[in-house]
C-alpha cells in the first residue's frame, strides 16, 4: 500500500509541476541519458566466455524538474541484459529487466521533504546509507518518505521510512530511522571553535518467514553516536555504531552484535594536509534482505579505508572490507609553492599514504581464532611540471595482500612492488600526448607484470588511446585494448575495444568482481 501511495503522489506531483511550467514558463528542467553497451567475443587465451546473445547493455534515463523549493523527477533503468559482472550475486546476468525511481519533494524554509525514491546517509554510513553508483550497479534507494527540518542553523532533525529495494523491485522489508545533528558551537555562537554532536537510530523490519533459527528476529534495531571538534586547521571526529545482529547468508549466520568504531584526526594548513584514521569492525554489514549476497543490496556503507589507486597494476588485488578487521590509514600531502626551488614554475605535489589492517580469523580446521595481517599498502607519489608543457608523475606502492586469511600457508601472503611513470607533454593549448609506463614485481600470484598506455588528446573533443597489460611472469598473456572518445557540448561518446582481464572494479572503496571479457563497448552520455 505504501508503495502505491508514494508512487502515485510522486507521479502526480511531477505531472502537475511540469504542466505548470509549460503553462507559466517557470522552473528548470534537466534530463540525462546514459547507455553502456558491450558486444562480447569468446577468447580462450584470456579465459573470456561470451554470454548467450553476446550482448550486455545498461541504460539510464533521468529527468528532473524544479520550481522554487519544489522538485520532482524520475529515473528509468533498463538492463538488456546487464553487462557481465553486474548483479552476479543475484543470478540476474542473463535476464532483461527494467526498474524505475519516481520522487517529488520540497526543500526550502528549513524543510526537506521527499516522497518516492530516497537517498540518505546517517553519519559515515556505518549505520545507514542508500545511494547510487552506476559504475558498480548500486542503486539502493528506499521507497517511502523523508521529512527533515533545520532549526536556525544549529539543529537538524531527519526522519525516514520506506520499503527496501532488492535490485529489480521493492520488497516487503522496511527501514525506519531518525537522525539528529546539533552544532553546539553555532548555538553558542563560538567563532573559532567548531563542535557538533550527532546521533541516529534505525530499525530494519524483515519478516522471519520460514526460518527456525531463534536468533533471527523480524526487527534489527541499531544506533550511532558521533561527535566532531574543529579548531583552526585541526579536526577530530569519531563515530560508534551498534546494532542487533541480522543472521543471514551474507554474514554466515553471525549471531553476534554488529559494532563499529571510527576515529579521524586531520590537519590542513601552510601547504600541508594530513588525515589519520582508525577503524575497528565486527559484523558491520547490513543487507536489505538477509538472504541476499550482493554489494548492490546493502543498506549501509562500509568502504575500504585505503588508498584508492587509479593505475591498473596497483589495483590487481585491492583490499575489501572484512567482517572482522582493525586498522587504519595515514594520508599525507605537501604542496611546494610555485616559484620555489622545489616547486618550479607550477609547484610540486608530494603525497604519501600508509594503510594496514588485521583481522580475527577463525581456522575452521582447528577452531582457533588468530589475529592475522589482512592488507598493507605504502604509497608515495610526486607530481611536478617542468616548464609549462611537461608534467611528470612518479608513483610507487608496496602492497601485502592476504588472499586466504583463514589459511596458515605462507603462500597465502602476496607481496608486490609497483612503479609508475606518468608523463604528459602539451604541444599547445589543445594538443597533448600522455605516456604511462608501469611495472609490478612479485614472486606470488601470476608474478611480474608490465603495462603501458599511450594517449593523444585533441582538446576539447577527441581523445584516442591504446594500452597493454602483459603478464610476462607466468601466463605470457597480453591484454591489449584501445579507445576513442568524442565530446561536444553536452554529448560524450566513447568506443572501447580489446581484451580485459578478470579482476576488481572499485569505486569509493567498494569493489565488485568483473569477469574477463573480450569485446567492443560503446558508452554514450547525453545531457539536456
Amino acid at each position: 500500500m505504501l508503495r502505491r501511495c508514494t508512487l502515485a503522489v510522486a507521479l502526480l506531483a511531477l505531472m502537475g509541476i511540469v504542466a505548470f511550467a509549460q503553462n507559466e514558463d517557470k522552473g528548470n528542467f534537466s534530463a540525462g541519458l546514459e547507455t553502456n553497451t558491450t558486444y562480447y567475443f569468446n577468447d580462450e587465451k584470456a579465459g573470456a566466455i561470451a554470454p548467450d546473445g553476446r550482448m550486455g547493455s545498461n541504460n539510464y534515463l533521468k529527468m528532473d524538474y524544479s520550481w522554487k523549493g519544489f522538485y520532482a523527477g524520475m529515473q528509468l533503468e533498463g538492463y538488456y541484459p546487464p553487462l557481465l559482472g553486474y548483479f552476479s550475486g543475484m543470478g540476474l546476468q542473463a535476464e532483461m529487466f527494467t526498474r524505475y525511481d519516481i520522487y517529488a519533494g520540497y526543500n526550502a524554509g528549513g524543510w526537506d521533504i521527499r516522497l518516492g525514491s530516497i537517498y540518505e546517509q546517517f553519519g559515515n554510513g556505518l549505520l545507514f546509507r542508500t545511494y547510487e553508483d552506476r559504475t558498480l550497479g548500486i542503486n539502493s534507494a528506499i521507497q517511502g518518505v523523508k521529512v527533515g527540518y533545520t532549526f536556525g542553523d544549529f539543529l537538524t532533525i531527519r526522519g525516514i521510512y520506506g520499503r527496501i529495494r532488492d535490485i529489480r523491485e521493492y520488497t516487503s522489508n522496511f527501514v525506519s530511522g531518525v537522525d539528529v545533528s546539533l552544532s553546539v558551537s553555532r548555538a553558542a555562537q563560538w567563532e573559532n571553535f567548531d563542535w557538533t554532536i550527532e546521533g541516529s537510530v534505525l530499525d530494519k523490519y524483515e519478516p522471519v518467514g520460514q526460518s527456525s533459527n531463534p536468533s533471527v528476529k523480524a526487527h534489527t534495531p541499531g544506533y550511532s553516536v558521533r561527535t566532531a571538534l574543529g579548531y583552526g586547521g585541526f579536526r577530530l571526529s569519531g563515530e560508534y555504531m551498534s546494532r542487533r545482529s541480522d543472521p543471514g547468508m551474507y554474514n554466515m549466520m553471525d549471531t553476534t552484535r554488529s559494532q563499529a568504531i571510527q576515529v579521524d584526526f586531520g590537519y590542513t594548513g601552510y601547504g600541508f594536509g594530513g588525515l589519520v584514521t582508525f577503524r575497528k569492525l565486527h559484523n558491520p554489514f547490513l543487507q536489505g534482505s538477509r538472504n541476499s549476497n550482493d554489494i548492490c543490496t546493502y543498506i549501509n556503507y562500509v568502504p575500504a579505508l585505503t588508498q584508492q589507486h587509479t593505475y591498473s597494476l596497483a589495483t590487481l588485488n585491492p583490499y575489501t572490507t572484512q567482517s572482522d578487521e582493525m586498522g587504519g590509514q595515514a594520508d599525507l600531502y605537501y604542496n611546494f609553492r610555485r616559484g620555489s626551488v622545489m616547486g618550479g614554475k607550477k609547484g610540486m605535489k608530494v603525497h604519501a599514504n600508509f594503510s594496514t589492517y588485521y583481522g580475527d580469523i577463525t581456522n575452521y580446521v582447528t577452531g582457533e581464532v588468530n589475529n592475522k595481517l589482512l592488507f598493507r599498502d605504502l604509497t608515495v607519489d610526486v607530481e611536478r611540471w617542468f616548464g609549462s608543457d611537461f608534467k611528470l608523475i612518479l608513483f610507487y606502492t608496496w602492497q601485502t595482500y592476504n588472499h586466504a586469511p583463514s589459511s596458515d600457508d605462507p603462500s597465502s601472503i602476496w607481496k608486490s612492488h609497483t612503479v609508475v611513470a606518468d608523463m604528459t607533454y602539451k604541444f599547445d593549448r589543445k594538443n597533448s600526448l600522455r605516456l604511462e609506463l608501469q611495472h609490478l614485481f612479485t614472486k606470488q600470484d601470476h608474478k611480474n607484470w608490465a603495462a603501458a598506455l599511450l594517449e593523444y588528446s585533441f582538446a576539447p573533443r577527441w581523445s584516442v588511446s591504446v594500452q597493454d597489460m602483459w603478464n610476462y611472469g607466468d601466463t605470457k598473456t597480453h591484454y591489449i585494448n584501445g579507445s576513442v572518445s568524442y565530446s561536444y557540448s553536452k554529448v560524450r561518446a566513447a568506443l572501447n575495444f580489446g581484451r580485459f582481464k578478470e579482476g576488481y572494479l572499485c569505486s569509493g572503496g567498494v569493489c565488485r568482481i568483473t569477469p574477463a571479457y573480450t569485446g567492443i563497448n560503446l558508452s554514450l552520455i547525453v545531457a539536456l
